[in-house]
């Protein structure tokens, strides 16, 4: 729990709420940016997939990309995004701390909302063979994204008012932060590992090995624009 501000004076309720719901809002707003950018650049990718395609199926596949996939993505990140910093919040004015009792708790009672609204686990079968190693690869994820926001929450400076500003104060090197999206990333790839062993546990009706092939090419865009903006941010 924050008990201190940047002049080591004691701050009172109110205060710690206020500055640890501004840290929340800046990074809400921080991954939304970042989820609609993600989806520009499955656009630009689906079109480049396309090309080599009979005329015929541009459209369907492309339609139903836009208007299913991309949409449904959309709304379980969005989801996603709002349960995690909620309980990121709820863990930071609780004083709960990483990898306790009660973290673990929290982490288990919150995680089936989180598997609801994940991306990964909405384009997939629950009856899949796969699925349940898939499932356990997922809490390790949401485990690891909790962790990666609580360190941006618990930041008490009062001037503060960007997401670059709150990584500053939250990580006091790059290495540090990259270090932080390493474990937010390390389970998403093996995520996506255990759904290549076998395609079929995607829920998706046409196209199904184009658009994992896009979904993939965009996650590793992503990592690496993540890491260029870190670079940016320390510079």
């Amino acid at each position: 729990m924050i008990t201190e501000d940047v002049d080591h004076r004691t701050i009172d309720l109110t205060t710690i709420h206020h500055l640890v719901d501004r840290n929340g809002e800046i990074i809400r707003l921080h991954l939304i940016s970042k989820m609609k950018e993600s989806f520009n650049i499955g656009s630009k990718l689906i079109d480049e997939e396309l090309n080599g395609m009979a005329s015929i199926f541009r459209p369907i596949i492309k339609s139903f990309y836009a208007n299913l996939v991309q949409k449904d993505l959309e709304y379980g990140t969005k989801k996603s995004i709002n349960g995690m910093i909620k309980l990121s919040k709820r863990m930071v004015l609780q004083g709960v701390k990483v990898n306790s009792p009660e973290f673990e708790e929290l982490i288990l009672l919150e995680f089936p909302a989180y598997l609801k609204n994940d991306q990964t686990g909405r384009q997939c079968k629950p009856t899949h063979r796969n699925y349940p190693r898939l499932r356990e690869n997922l809490k390790n994820t949401f485990r690891a994204q909790i962790q990666g926001m609580l360190p941006l929450l618990q930041v008490q400076h009062k001037s503060i008012s960007s997401y670059p500003e709150l990584c500053r104060k939250a990580f006091s090197t790059a290495d540090e932060c990259k270090k932080t999206l390493k474990w937010q990333t390390d389970p998403m790839k093996k995520a996506q590992a255990i759904i290549t062993e076998d395609l079929s546990i995607l829920n998706i009706i046409t196209g199904k090995e184009l658009i994992f092939r896009v979904l993939e090419r965009g996650f590793k865009i992503k990592i690496e624009d993540f890491n260029k903006d870190i670079e940016i941010i320390f510079a």
